[in-house]
């Protein structure tokens, strides 16, 4: 049993090394530079534009939501009023957020991206 053990191992390492030959090892490649530390503050910019945009989504979604709305209640003219409020400060919030996140590193770091690949 021990021979016949043997053998298949030493049939093994000649399959082995035949494959070794047909396919030498790759090289290795460097090691890569280890990753930049995220910066938070460039993290708490990407999440107010993110909520900002969210938010004045939303309030020009409830504002279209009201241009069929023809019930003769009183009051229509008022909510009507109040969403189209609410629609002008959320985009105000998202110009200020935008600003905000333009003007951090993040934003620089976006706005040279895109100046690599021109538009068409």
């Amino acid at each position: 049993m021990v021979g016949a053990a043997a053998g298949k191992l030493a049939t093994l390492h000649a399959t082995l090394a035949r494959l070794e030959a047909m396919f030498p090892p790759r090289p290795r490649p460097a090691l890569q530079p280890a990753p930049t530390p995220i910066d938070p503050a460039a993290v708490a910019a990407r999440h107010a534009l993110a909520r900002a945009h969210s938010t004045m989504f939303d309030a020009r979604a409830a504002k279209y939501a009201l241009r069929d709305d023809y019930r003769p209640q009183p009051g229509r003219f008022a909510r009507l009023r109040a969403a189209i409020i609410r629609y002008q400060q959320a985009r105000a919030a998202y110009a200020t957020a935008a600003a905000a996140f333009h003007a951090s590193p993040a934003g620089a770091a976006l706005q040279a991206a895109r100046a690599k690949y021109p538009r068409f």
